[in-house]
């Protein structure tokens, strides 16, 4: 019998407490740049740092993964050592390494500095010259936001106006209506509308600018209705918890920067990510500065 190939993984520290459930874990899908466990009701990434370190992320080295990816089958069962912190398939170990160990949690941000990135980011986004993963053009959105005249919307981009209202609203009715629109909404393993929202949440994670009925309802059909996909409602579950994408964070971490350069660099890593899911996202957080922009004498919630 050959001897396990051993690697080391750094990992988020929410991953821990998922490996420690009684449940058996297994292989649950299968990437590229890496793959996701299940344990228990939750999901585990395992593989590169391609899309940035995730919040519930273990990452090897990039050249090691395709290796390890040849060696594993769809709903291969895994076991963890709690106290080696080892976890095992059937042709490799992987060591969790915790002088590796990161937080993904995202700090709070004044909103007069988030909103001083506003132009320089919007234009990165127009400069992409790609539309969205439900075929919204942002140069084009924002020259309709802009115009006096009264502009002629698709029905897309007039539903985003309306999440934008809903985020601020405590009309549970306009709530409800306006997240089952977009939950699960677009194609793809995380789809465009949950991108989107991921993007809002990044910056009301770090401002407070929206209703706690926003907040409330939407963790509520995450939570407890299957609306989309496995792994979109995992990153869902960690944005309404504040975590995020490191490729994400370093996004709104440099808009308050008043750098522009590097926000340019940051902006075009997260715009890399997937088909769309990086503009996805992008223009989420772009629809989160517009609502702070809105709502000028909006201070922070306590």
């Amino acid at each position: 019998m050959e001897p396990l190939i051993q690697a080391s993984g750094a990992y988020s520290l929410t991953v821990p407490p998922l490996l420690q459930t009684d449940e058996p874990g297994y292989v649950h899908s299968i990437f590229k740049n890496g793959w996701n466990i299940r344990c228990g009701d939750r999901l585990i990434f395992i593989g590169s740092r391609k899309n940035g370190e995730l919040p519930f992320g273990i990452h090897l080295e990039d050249e090691l993964v395709p290796r390890l990816i040849s060696l594993l089958r769809m709903g291969e069962p895994f076991l963890y050592d709690r106290e080696a912190s080892i976890l095992l398939f059937s042709a490799f170990a992987i060591q969790l390494d915790p002088h590796q160990a990161f937080d993904t949690k995202m700090g709070p941000i004044a909103a007069l500095s988030l909103r001083s990135g506003l132009n320089a980011f919007a234009s990165e986004l127009c400069a992409h010259n790609q539309h969205t993963g439900t075929g919204i053009w942002v140069s084009d959105f924002l020259d309709r936001l802009s115009n006096a005249a009264e502009p002629s919307w698709s029905e897309h981009e007039q539903r985003v106006l309306q999440l934008m209202d809903a985020a601020r609203s405590e009309r549970l009715p306009q709530i409800d209506k306006l997240l089952r629109y977009w939950i699960g909404r677009g194609n793809g393993l995380t789809p465009a509308g949950d991108d989107m929202l991921a993007g809002m949440l990044a910056v009301d994670t770090i401002t407070g600018g929206f209703t706690e009925h926003f907040r409330l309802h939407l963790t509520t059909l995450v939570e407890k209705e299957a609306l989309t996909t496995d792994i979109s409602r995992e990153y869902l579950k960690y944005a309404l918890q504040g975590q995020f994408s490191s490729v994400i964070s370093n996004v709104l971490n440099t808009l308050a920067l008043d750098d522009s350069e590097e926000l340019i660099k940051r902006t075009r890593e997260l715009l890399c990510v997937g088909h769309s899911s990086g503009l996805d996202t992008s223009f989420g957080i772009l629809m989160g500065m517009l609502i702070l922009r809105r709502n000028s004498t909006w201070h922070r919630k306590s």
